[in-house]
């Protein structure tokens, strides 16, 4: 193809994208009950949970449509901080402060950054892992991005991606940012049983969230309205 040819090719391309987001923009998207995170599991495989209320100038930075914030605490001691950051269609799905960003702004500097796999291949998916360290503390944190339909994203492009087409094809594109994190102790010099602490966990969590990911606002009313009166 000659650089006229590409030209011609390229302007193409951007004015068929410019009218999908045009039109995107004119579609109204399904809404979601969001509420139905709160649903995920105070006890798992042995851990029990309390709430931990979010910040409100944490929750004014984030600008989730949802926020879940727990401790999870094991009958041995250890202790497993999980935080749900829930962004719905009008939202993008996608967070505006990701933990690359968020972690070195509260003075916690990166040590480690890197993808890993969680699980086998039928079930497994892929999580960031970072190690982080302030002053003489030092965390394992995991974390990633899920939609709908799929988990194990690592990076928001991707995301964004996924909204673009979710919206054409399902009109939803809602996502969330789902963060596991641990302390590392003194005598972990490499992480190594934080690391294995969080891989059962992650686990855990991502199945928790397949039962409980928000429906669309149609979808709950038609469940609600077919529900058996004698079982409530």
């Amino acid at each position: 193809m000659n650089s006229k040819g590409e030209v011609f090719a390229l302007i193409a391309l951007l004015l068929v994208a410019g009218g999908l987001a045009w039109w995107l923009s004119l579609k109204e998207a399904h809404s979601t009950v969001a509420s139905s995170l709160d649903d995920v599991p105070r006890a798992l495989n042995g851990w029990e949970s309390r709430d931990i209320d979010v910040d409100p100038e944490v929750s004014d930075l984030l600008r989730a449509d949802f926020n879940v914030q727990r401790i999870y605490v094991h009958a041995q001691g250890y202790a497993v901080f999980v935080y749900i950051g829930y962004y719905g269609t009008e939202r993008g799905g996608a967070p505006e402060h990701t933990p690359d960003v968020c972690y070195p702004s509260q003075g916690w500097e990166i040590e480690e950054n890197e993808t890993i796999y969680v699980g086998d291949e039928e079930s497994g998916f892929r999580v960031r892992e970072f190690i982080v360290e302030r002053d003489d503390a030092r965390r394992l944190v995991h974390f990633w991005y899920r939609t709908e339909t799929a988990t194990g994203i690592t990076s928001t492009l991707p995301l964004r991606l996924r909204h673009f087409w979710s919206r054409l094809t399902e009109n939803r594109g809602d996502g969330a940012l789902v963060r596991v994190s641990t302390v590392i102790a003194s005598d972990d010099q490499d992480g190594s049983e934080a690391r294995g602490r969080l891989l059962g966990f992650d686990h855990s969590i991502e199945q928790a969230l397949d039962e409980v990911w928000p429906q669309s606002a149609d979808e709950q009313i038609a469940i609600t309205e077919g529900a058996d009166p004698l079982s409530s």
